[in-house]
């Protein structure tokens, strides 16, 4: 399946009563295409009074002209503790084929769903998902549109990037075998930027 990964728009949800001390933050990305916009991200991130990662929400709005248009667009919760993937529940429409998937962290698996059909995922696997600097750790992956397992090398380096006029030191991660894509993360390893293939198109997002 294609790495529809690098479209994802993270939002973390707070619920005023329930997290008095946690800190929500609000972002968002422009997707490219040879240098035309054509989608945004939007991420929310709910983060605990310790800077952990509690909850991702994830909403991606892409469209390509040619012929026709050709839209893409997904919703995509996360629950992490501790920096481990707890649940995941997503939907991806993409160009009028609908994916659906679910998990659950368990004892020794990710118990999980792709269209109503029940499958596993090992637990040392982690999301697509290009907002977690974590995902430069890991060689097996797997894909958040429908599960698909990824094996993966990855070459890091150190490169700047200049974004709106303004130079920022990162660390460039490439990443090749059954993901390509490239990464950067600063140095508070924080997404900047990244370059992913999806639906054969060569795409750039750009943290706003």
């Amino acid at each position: 399946m294609r790495s529809l990964y690098s479209l994802i728009i993270v939002t973390f949800l707070l619920v005023p009563n329930a997290f008095a001390d946690k800190a929500q933050e609000n972002l968002f990305a422009t997707v490219y295409l040879k240098g035309d916009k054509v989608g945004t991200v939007h991420l929310t991130t709910v983060r605990n009074e310790n800077d952990e990662l509690e909850e991702l929400n994830a909403n991606a709005s892409v469209s390509f002209l040619g012929l026709e248009v050709y839209g893409f667009t997904q919703n995509l919760q996360e629950r992490w503790e501790k920096g481990d993937l707890q649940s995941m529940d997503g939907k991806t429409d993409d160009n009028g084929t609908a994916h659906e998937i679910t998990l659950k962290r368990g004892a020794e698996n990710y118990d999980a769903n792709y269209n109503k059909k029940a499958l596993t995922l090992p637990l040392d696997a982690f999301p697509t998902s290009p907002w977690h600097y974590d995902i430069t750790k890991s060689k097996l992956l797997f894909n958040i549109v429908d599960f698909e397992l990824l094996k993966v090398e990855i070459k890091e380096s150190p490169d700047t990037v200049e974004i709106g006029g303004k130079k920022i030191e990162t660390t460039k991660f490439v990443f090749t075998g059954d993901w390509a894509a490239v990464l950067w993360f600063d140095k508070d390893k924080m997404f900047v930027k990244g370059e992913y293939d999806i639906s054969g198109r060569q795409v750039t997002v750009i943290l706003d």
